[in-house]
């Protein structure tokens, strides 16, 4: 990097202005790397967030699982409770009947 400064400053306007591409490019490329990596960054951090939801809705989703099937085992229960009780009355009435 040394040379390179006096050999550009030997070609006049044209190796100064080459230098200052170079140090353009070198610059640019710094920026871009460190705009690369905050895109990373952010992306990485939207995706664990995305994550996080996603899995607050599937237990959401299981718990409202777990009570709709709890719900629809006690209606079942009280049905079939229901339907035993009719049974041994009707049984208990045809008896009277026959009687």
């Amino acid at each position: 990097m040394d040379t390179l400064i006096p050999q550009l400053l030997d070609f006049g306007a044209l190796g100064m202005f080459a230098g200052f591409l170079i140090w353009l490019n070198a610059k640019s490329q710094k920026r871009l790397d460190e705009m690369s990596e905050q895109f990373q960054k952010t992306l990485r951090e939207q995706e664990e967030a995305h994550h996080q939801a996603e899995e607050k809705i599937r237990s959401r989703y299981d718990l409202l699982i777990a009570n709709f099937n709890a719900e629809r085992q006690s209606i079942y229960q009280e049905v079939v409770a229901t339907m035993s009780d009719i049974k041994t009355r009707l049984e208990i009435q045809d008896r009277t009947r026959d009687r």
